[in-house]
């Protein structure tokens, strides 16, 4: 009867147990395996003191890569995460040759310098999931602005940043940069012009003036002349007179808002020139 009882005393106990973590078989793979890397080096490390043949060592060393394949630890599946722009087949050859190695010895700042010479990807982070899993975070460009330089028109992300595509058809909306250190100051500009947004919406262009000012183009017909300093108050200034008077809708060839406190027109001359016309 004791025994009875210390029989249902154990199998109560069995069904109280908490359910073991599924993180517990992957450690045990993983350290295992680590065991069986450092066995190698140190068998290595024996052999060569000994001076024993290279035979043995790839003998040791298959034998080590047929436990690798047991555990399963070889990259099967290769995630990506961020991509937007930049084309799947080009990602898949980039990432193609990684398909199979072993999981351990994949050199993850290797893969993120080639992801990162790809033309739309600006930052990459590469991680092991193990036991088969490569992870890959891409920040890809946010084309902003079009600049025209010494060579050419150039594609200018957020940041200032050269985007290095050949095709700029896709951004031919974009606004037009001019003034060889204009992408420089493009985030400059970006805060600039998000004081007002509705205003920053009919942008079409900035021209950086001697390295100091922006000439601002709105609806590709009027220029805006920023003053250096406080440029941010003479954009609210513009945007304010144009909620009362709709000054961007005149026929207007410039606004010069270099003086403080002051908005100086510049009226369309070939407006003014037709007879019997007057400026608006």
């Amino acid at each position: 009867m004791r025994q009875v009882n210390r029989l249902l005393r154990r199998s109560r106990a069995n069904l109280r147990r908490p359910p073991r973590p599924r993180w517990i078989a992957p450690l045990r793979r993983f350290a295992i395996l680590a065991l069986a890397l450092a066995a190698l080096s140190g068998t290595t490390y024996l052999m060569v003191e000994a001076g024993l043949t290279a035979a043995a060592y790839d003998t040791l060393r298959g034998k080590l890569r047929s436990a690798e394949d047991r555990l399963g630890l070889r990259v099967r599946d290769i995630l990506t995460q961020g991509r937007e722009r930049t084309p799947r087949r080009e990602l898949q050859r980039t990432l193609a040759s990684y398909e199979g190695q072993y999981i351990l010895t994949v050199d993850l700042q290797a893969v993120r310098e080639r992801l990162e010479r790809l033309p739309w990807v600006r930052r990459a982070t590469v991680k092991r999931l193990l036991p088969s899993t490569l992870l890959v975070r891409l920040e890809e460009h946010r084309p902003t602005a079009l600049w025209r330089g010494p060579e050419g028109l150039r594609l200018i992300g957020r940041d200032g940043e050269t985007i290095p595509v050949e095709d700029l058809r896709p951004f031919r909306d974009l606004p037009l940069l001019y003034g060889a250190e204009a992408p420089a100051r493009v985030p400059d500009l970006r805060r600039l012009l998000a004081g007002e947004p509705e205003l920053a919406r009919r942008v079409t262009g900035a021209a950086l003036v001697g390295a100091r000012r922006w000439d601002v183009f709105i609806d590709g017909r009027t220029t805006v002349r920023l003053p250096e300093t406080a440029a941010e108050r003479a954009w609210r200034l513009l945007a304010r007179e144009q909620r009362r008077n709709r000054i961007l809708d005149r026929a207007i060839d410039a606004i010069d808002l270099r003086s403080p406190g002051w908005i100086v027109l510049r009226p369309n001359r070939q407006i003014l020139r037709q007879p019997g016309r007057k400026a608006a």
